[in-house]
């Protein structure tokens, strides 16, 4: 025991450049987990989109999954941050502000709009403008100026 505690992988272990790299290697797995599960979405909104069966995303998938690793891997290499993790970082220092609470909200009536004709088009049937353009209005209501 007395000669494990002594040993070089020890001191190895305890150092903290030794603690670092490993740190670093967690939030590289976890950003590739990140990819891939991005990647995961994207494909299931496409398929809801178009026609694609099943053994087309059996084939597909991993090349769609080695591409976004090897962009993310030399995203990694060059430290190239995004604009997400720019972004949350100046989220996460500061307060939510009034404009912040209306760009999500606008995002999230985009998301319903382009779900909305998403549905439309894979139940074949027109779809009406006028939905549309009364949840855009009480949107457009709620976040207009009081001095216009």
């Amino acid at each position: 025991m007395l000669r494990l505690k002594k040993s070089n992988v020890i001191k190895r272990v305890k150092s903290a450049h030794f603690i670092g790299r490993q740190l670093s290697r967690l939030k590289l797995g976890q950003s590739y987990y990140a990819i891939a599960v991005s990647t995961v979405s994207a494909i299931s909104l496409i398929s809801l989109a178009f026609e694609i069966s099943f053994w087309m995303l059996i084939l597909i998938f991993p090349v769609l999954l080695l591409g976004a690793f090897v962009i993310g891997y030399f995203m990694d290499i060059y430290n190239i941050n995004t604009m997400d993790s720019l972004k949350s970082n100046e989220i996460g220092n500061r307060y939510l502000t009034t404009s912040d609470l209306k760009s999500q909200e606008f995002q999230l009536l985009q998301t319903e709009i382009v779900l909305e004709a998403l549905k439309a088009i894979q139940e074949e049937r027109q779809l009406d403008p006028k939905d549309l353009l009364k949840k855009y209005d009480l949107y457009f209501r709620k976040w207009k100026s009081p001095y216009n």
